[in-house]
């Protein structure tokens, strides 16, 4: 079955900012999602400076995709990214929301950030495997997917960078990277707090405070509390789940050691806890109707016998040090992160005690990543770094059913070490060469437990590693001041892992990426037009599969597929307070060899969670309010295709 989805943004956003004479400015948002009857109001206090018209969607901003800044339009690769103001205007509030507005990308989150770029992403689960398409904050690399969901805020800008970026990125980064950019210390005093409303009892507060501390160091401190009614009522009993309960916070203190050397530490917490994600089943057979299961009537109504929860705990530190000399630019960021995941489902989701299911897992993680690059390129810009990583991870999974109770723990150690380079030379004025490579190496030392009944089943200490070299080749080209075009050949790698349950070992996985593009600002500076082709030769890709009688899943290699589509990104100004923007993907994904034994393949079938067709509209218009300030109107509409969520099409 194929699950098909679409939103609605109907005047999605209404902004209005007043500036007073007096020298100080005050500013108020108001934001209405008609589709979630939310209502978002914000006050800011700020010195000095009147209230300028925020960024819009036709706004070129600079990005840091390739370790670098640079402008968007002079970036030769897929490259989506959103200001925060451009998040606020759309109402984009978390993941769910930005991939409806972004070419390729698809995110589920049951219990776990699954982020699928372009048809590569995994749902595997267990402390001994990874994601394929990962997250950075800041930075700074998550390893959990299960802690990879969280609400964004206070963000300066959102980078969604499509295709392996086995080179700068490289641990995983097979399908893709989505890189958040939380907003720095300000010299000036500000402050801004917001209240969201909304159906189901929806409260979401945050407040913000940034300024100059001494002469030479600035700090930045942002805390969300966010809670929400659940939207499933259990039929028999009157109890909601699926409710919210957010606690977050961000502190940020950046230090001017020199007029070259300035450290940044960072300190973020998040705490996400109620009921959680429930299953939903998408029949009842005819035994389940003659034993009387309470069936809903509804898309809203459940029946469970087992309550479900989802504790999400996680906190990090992280420190940036960069000396900025004449030729020169060093770079190292370190990070310490802990994790504490905890969940139950009732699997079956009915009133009978038929599958449930318990899943806890931790991470404690430790990255260093040190990088050195030129200060001012002349006619060649390179980089080169070196990166290392250690985690250990813990949890396990109890399968509880009538009469059989199965319990498996797990522990792992995960240790990965990494060099990389790359270089762009100006062959001319117009055309620029760049080659990357990038070594890895990762090992991993798993063990496992499995108990059925409270009695000893099964138990291993399996080991393996993994490594690679993962180039990259390109060429760019200015065929006018405002236009470009350019080629990649991109490889990217993922290492392997090990199976919940049997310590089974699965091997890497191996994508080589070729695409072509335009970038373009047409139509006296009115018109941006970008356009991407792309086509991937995808090997030993990670699978999950289910049984659907006994509930588990198991992680396997599918020998090849073959990924390929075109993107489109739009933007106009159709005058000079009136925007219209159009994103619109289509994509190819197909087994070309996945042999499932006795003469059955799966050799044609859809990869899982990659819609063929993605699109969406949105119109903006700003109206001036003589000297005090702006409104801006903004409506969206997005649709995705159906999607199968296993590989047999089923």
């Amino acid at each position: 079955m194929k699950y098909k989805l679409k939103t609605i943004y109907p005047l999605s956003a209404l902004t209005l900012a007043m500036a007073l004479s007096s020298g100080q400015s005050f500013a108020a948002e108001a934001q209405v999602n008609s589709d979630n009857d939310q209502t978002e109001t914000k006050t800011a206090q700020q010195t000095e400076e009147k209230v300028a018209r925020k960024d819009t969607l036709f706004e070129t901003i600079q990005i840091t995709a390739q370790k670098r800044e640079a402008s968007i339009q002079s970036t030769p690769i897929s490259v989506t990214a959103f200001s925060g103001d451009v998040l606020d205007q759309i109402g984009i509030t978390n993941m769910d929301d930005f991939q409806f507005f972004a070419p390729g990308i698809t995110i589920t989150n049951d219990s776990q950030a699954i982020v699928n770029i372009r048809g590569v992403g995994t749902t595997a689960f267990g402390v001994a495997t990874d994601p394929s398409s990962t997250i950075y904050i800041d930075g700074i690399y998550q390893p959990r997917p299960t802690t990879g969901y969280q609400d964004m805020f206070d963000v300066e800008r959102l980078e969604l960078l499509r295709g392996p970026q086995g080179v700068l990125f490289g641990r995983n980064s097979v399908g893709g990277a989505l890189n958040i950019i939380s907003k720095a210390p300000t010299d000036e005093v500000e402050g801004t707090v917001g209240l969201t409303l909304g159906s189901y009892n929806k409260q979401t507060l945050t407040g913000t405070f940034s300024g100059g501390l001494t002469d030479n160091s600035r700090g930045r401190i942002t805390l969300l509390k966010n809670s929400r009614d659940g939207i499933y009522k259990d039929m028999l009993t009157g109890e909601e789940y699926q409710d919210e309960d957010t606690f977050a916070g961000r502190g940020t203190l950046a230090i001017d050691l020199s007029d070259k050397l300035e450290i940044v530490l960072r300190g973020d917490y998040n705490n996400d806890g109620g009921t959680g994600y429930i299953s939903q089943r998408g029949g009842y057979t005819q035994d389940y109707v003659d034993a009387g299961a309470a069936i809903p009537k509804d898309d809203y109504d459940i029946a469970l016998n087992y309550k479900p929860k989802t504790d999400v705990e996680v906190w990090g530190l992280s420190s940036t040090l960069t000396w900025t000399g004449d030729d020169y630019t060093i770079k190292s960021i370190s990070s310490y992160r802990e994790s504490d995941f905890d969940q139950k489902t009732d699997a079956d989701a009915t009133e009978f005690t038929v599958f449930n299911i318990n899943f806890l897992e931790a991470s404690e993680s430790f990255t260093q990543e040190f990088q050195l690059s030129n200060t001012t390129p002349d006619g060649l810009d390179w980089i080169t770094g070196l990166f290392y990583l250690k985690e250990d991870g813990s949890g396990g999974i109890d399968l509880l059913t009538d009469g059989l109770a199965i319990e498996i723990t797990e522990e792992n150690v995960t240790e990965a070490y990494a060099a990389f380079g790359q270089m762009t030379y100006d062959v001319n004025p117009k055309l620029r060469a760049t080659f990357g490579l990038r070594y890895s190496y990762e090992s991993k030392n798993y063990g496992y437990v499995t108990n059925v009944n409270g009695g000893l089943d099964d138990t291993g200490t399996p080991d393996d590693s993994w490594s690679a070299w993962t180039p990259r080749f390109a060429l760019d080209y200015d065929l006018a001041d405002d236009i470009m075009i350019y080629a990649s050949a991109t490889n990217g790698f993922k290492s392997g892992g090990f199976q919940i349950g049997d310590g089974t070992s699965f091997e890497q996985e191996d994508l080589w990426s070729y695409e072509t593009g335009i970038k373009s600002t047409l139509l006296d500076n009115r018109l941006r037009a970008n356009v991407g082709l792309f086509l991937y030769d995808y090997t030993n890709l990670q699978v999950v599969e289910y049984d659907d009688d006994s509930g588990i899943s198991t992680t396997t290699n599918a020998g090849e597929a073959t990924i390929q589509g075109i993107e489109g990104e739009f933007v106009a100004r159709v005058s000079n307070n009136f925007d219209v923007n159009l994103v619109v993907t289509y994509t190819n994904a197909e087994f070309d060899y996945f042999p499932q034994g006795e003469g059955v393949d799966f050799a044609g079938n859809e990869l899982p969670n990659t819609p063929n067709l993605t699109y969406s509209l949105g119109a903006q218009y700003t109206t001036e309010m003589a000297d005090v300030g702006y409104v801006v109107f903004r409506g969206d509409y997005a649709w995705r295709d159906g999607v199968y969520f296993k590989s047999n099409n089923e």
